[in-house]
């Protein structure tokens, strides 16, 4: 007997064994570099209505291209700079019309202020180098503008793309430059080429000394080649037998630039596919129309960047002694390494490509609608640099990190820091739409409901239904966490249940009881081992939980009590690889060839290929059918975007976004009701509700104020709330609900039925505050004075905000409703009424 139970033992080790070997190594489901979206030569959307003709109206100084009706495009042959004319008669520049008189501006500022196009690149050492559309194209008289039915295409050659000295070879042997040159005029031309051609390092070998050579030595030393008889097959021979192998390649960049009028909007669109760079010299990122619609010293208003839920930059404010604003669109990329050990988690990352600048009578706003992903938005304030704020966008063409290589020898061991290049550039064109507002819509009001009305004509946004019910309640109740235990001394993970699903119900039912009707419940750690599940190719509810079976009667019971019920689940991210997704298979990768990891808010994850992507969804939706859910929570896809720079699978960070989003259009096709975390723009067209929405800016030196810009931009369309007011850094409970009220937000809370003291020895001991009984009171309290005020609005766009006096700010509701609120500790008087300390008032037509 013994040795039959010793037999199916050994079995079922070698079976389980062959099992987990065929799973490691069995490739996963993946795109192929053909199946990767493509987005470069996308054609911008133009308006179907536009008729084009001429310019009517001449404008001193440049050449009309061409008037839509609404607008009209000029440029200047020489400069290559744009202007348009809007509607209202205002014309607006691609570069300030004084730059030559600016007295703060030194030569080279004002070489970019005469520029459209600035780009970074590097040498393969890392040396990092800029070059300018003025100065390296223009004055060199390389920029060609052709003009076409809707505007005019500019293509820039940056850099000497010939130059005189490329007559004379690179390198030549001692021996024929004896033979061809110096025997045949060395003695009238000796004193220029002494100094044009050295063999201090290699006697046999002559090297072009290029620092030396121009004006009239260069003249002379061309002259004497040329007077010897030196043929253009002498010179292809010697630079053929004497390469060392190194690039001689020039430093020489292409940049087609496409300026169109389409509408009431002038688009720039950087194309693509016409980009050219040289191999050794990568081209890093490209900065378009860096001072479109700058304003001078004189100029009263304000640069507005979406930091957080957005930032004022007031012109002229004094602060250029701080760093100039820079922040990439929808945060730091995970698939590359900064060269930090951590990331803050308490930046707030930009969610919405958009940015303007007001001055006293007239705003533009600037929508960046392609290669966002790879796009950061820069303001500076005058006397930074030059006279002119300016604010812009740039685009990251090619990432760069550094490497370590390790070498032993007999002096020990080295380590040699290197940079490395993402493999091949962004497959993407970029491009910025610019509108320009009238006066009565001059402001980060105007400019959100201009963003607003954007995404709402092209699909990108949808109207919520008016509704009648109470303002949502946004709950997050945790299932199961992983737990380290240990059993006779051997260490195991086990999922300890902090909330099941008769306990979440409990819950669900006392809210109800206190009169919260009204619930939105995001149910996290229910699935593939709690809240740091598996990867989500499948579904198995976790049993400690109650299993499939009571994860199915908690979905009815939430139906039958009128309960939105969204159960979240983490696509994206991996947080434990091993089995099928390991490391090697699964994980993105950084440009230095290590696998990648990424911060979320509370610990550190592995970014998911975006590779495998599909694969997995296709898996999730398939497994979760048989639960009949209509709603789910995406935790990461539309919060965070990573790419993958694996060598021979590049999978740039547009086209992420990309693959993103088709997902994002499969999940939302089944499953109707989704929640999403943190809320990139891209997500807006598939989420009902967002949580951990912006509520501040990040309190950069450089801004001036924070407003709620991404508020007004979805109030009315999507539900939102901040971060949980449990475990807010906000300082107290009544500041979290004044600011809810500014900002038109709900309230939204993160419990657990277990004791608070479950998480402890845990990974999760950032639920220190989670009980659900010690919040209930103050939950309902704070519930029933944000609903009373928010409820009849929740569906109306927010149409106004204003500061009224320090820590004094109003937002307007179409149809008149006001609430006004004051944060200071002391009283404050508002055009004849008071409103009292840390309070609110409400008036307008909600009095």
């Amino acid at each position: 007997m013994k040795r039959i139970v010793s037999i199916a033992i050994a079995v079922v080790l070698v079976f389980g064994s062959g099992l987990y070997l065929y799973a490691k190594n069995k490739p996963l489901p993946a795109l192929s570099p053909s199946e990767l979206p493509d987005l470069r030569d996308r054609e911008p959307q133009v308006s179907a209505a536009d008729r084009y003709a001429k310019p009517a109206v001449p404008l001193e100084g440049m050449e009309g291209v061409v008037s839509n009706g609404q607008l009209s495009l000029y440029y200047d042959p020489n400069t290559m700079a744009i202007a348009v004319r809007d509607k209202e008669g205002r014309v607006w520049r691609s570069n300030p019309a004084s730059t030559a008189d600016d007295q703060i501006a030194n030569a080279s500022v004002k070489d970019q202020l005469s520029s459209q196009i600035l780009i970074n690149f590097s040498d393969k050492n890392g040396q990092q180098s800029y070059k300018t559309s003025y100065q390296d194209s223009v004055q060199l008289k390389q920029a060609v503008a052709e003009p076409f039915e809707r505007g005019l295409k500019v293509t820039y050659t940056l850099g000497k793309a010939k130059s005189e000295i490329d007559a004379l070879p690179k390198r030549i042997s001692a021996e024929r430059y004896q033979k061809l040159i110096l025997d045949k005029v060395g003695k009238k031309y000796k004193r220029y080429l002494v100094q044009a051609y050295l063999n201090d390092k290699n006697k046999d070998v002559y090297e072009r000394n290029d620092e030396t050579l121009a004006a009239l030595l260069l003249k002379k030393v061309i002259e004497a080649f040329q007077e010897a008889g030196y043929t253009a097959e002498d010179l292809k021979k010697d630079n053929e037998e004497n390469s060392t192998g190194e690039s001689d390649e020039k430093q020489v960049f292409t940049i087609p630039v496409e300026y169109t009028l389409s509408g009431d909007q002038f688009v720039a669109r950087i194309i693509g596919s016409g980009i050219q760079y040289p191999a050794s010299y990568p081209l890093l990122d490209i900065a378009l129309l860096p001072y479109f619609g700058a304003a001078g010293l004189q100029e009263q208003g304000y640069m507005f960047v979406p930091d957080g839920s957005g930032s004022l930059i007031y012109l002229n404010n004094g602060k250029e002694r701080y760093d100039s604003f820079e922040q990439p669109v929808y945060g730091d990329d995970g698939g590359t390494w900064n060269g930090e050990n951590d990331d803050d988690p308490t930046v707030e990352p930009i969610r919405m490509p958009v940015y303007g600048i007001k001055t006293a009578d007239a705003a533009l706003v600037a929508i960046i609608d392609q290669g966002a992903a790879v796009a950061s938005i820069h303001g500076e304030v005058a006397r930074k640099r030059s006279s002119f704020n300016s604010v812009y966008a740039s685009f990251k063409y090619i990432s760069d990190e550094k490497a370590s290589l390790a070498s032993t020898s007999q002096s020990g061991s080295q380590t040699k820091v290197i940079p490395v290049f993402q493999q091949r550039p962004v497959y993407s064109d970029f491009s910025v739409r610019y509108a320009f507002l009238p006066e009565d819509k001059a402001s980060y009001a105007g400019m959100a409901e201009y963003y607003r009305n954007y995404l709402l004509s092209n699909g990108l946004l949808n109207k919520k239904k008016d509704s009648e019910d109470d303002l949502p309640f946004y709950l997050e109740l945790v299932g199961g966490i992983p737990k380290r235990k240990s059993l006779l001394g051997v260490p195991y993970k086990a999922i300890v249940p902090l909330t099941t699903f008769d306990q979440a119900r409990t819950i669900i039912a006392e809210l109800k009881e206190r009169g919260i009707t009204s619930q939105k419940v995001r149910l996290s750690g229910w699935f593939n081992g709690g809240y740091s599940h598996k990867a989500a190719d499948g579904v198995k509810v976790d049993g400690v939980l109650g299993g499939a079976s009571g994860f199915k009667e908690f979905i009815d019971y939430t139906r039958q009590q009128g309960v939105d019920l969204y159960p979240d689940v983490s696509f994206t991210h991996l947080y434990a690889t091993d089995g099928k997704y390991t490391e090697a298979k699964a994980v993105s990768r950084y440009i230095n060839h290590e696998a990648a990891w990424v911060w979320e808010r509370t610990d550190w994850a592995q970014p998911l290929s975006p590779r495998l992507l599909p694969s997995v969804v296709d898996g999730f939706l398939n497994a979760y059918k048989r639960f009949g859910a209509a709603g789910i929570s995406v935790r990461n896809i539309g919060n965070q975007l990573e790419g993958d720079y694996r060598n021979g699978a590049v999978v740039d960070r547009v086209q992420s976004e990309e693959i993103d989003k088709r997902q994002l259009e499969k999940i939302g096709g089944q499953l109707p009701d989704m929640m999403a975390d943190g809320g990139n723009a891209y997500i807006l067209k598939y989420a009902k509700d967002i949580v951990e929405a912006p509520m501040s800016n990040n309190g950069d030196n450089i801004a001036d104020e924070a407003v709620p810009f991404y508020q007004i931009v979805l109030h009315g369309y999507v539900g939102y709330a901040g971060a949980p007011v449990n475990l807010a850094r906000i300082a107290d409970v009544q500041s979290y609900v004044l600011k809810s009220l500014e900002y038109g937000s709900s309230l939204y809370f993160k419990w657990i039925y277990a004791d608070n003291s479950e998480v402890r020895n845990t990974d999760f001991q950032y639920l220190y505050s989670v009980h659900y009984k010690t919040w209930m009171n103050t939950a309902v309290e704070a519930y029933r004075t944000v609903s009373a005020v928010l409820g009849d609005v929740q569906s109306k766009p927010i149409v106004g905000h204003e500061k009224l006096a320090d820590n004094v700010f109003r937002t307007t509701y179409e149809g008149g409703k006001t609430i006004t609120v004051n944060y200071n500790d002391y009283e404050v008087d508002v055009g004849g009424t008071s409103v009292p300390a840390n309070d609110f008032l409400v008036g307008g037509n909600g009095r």
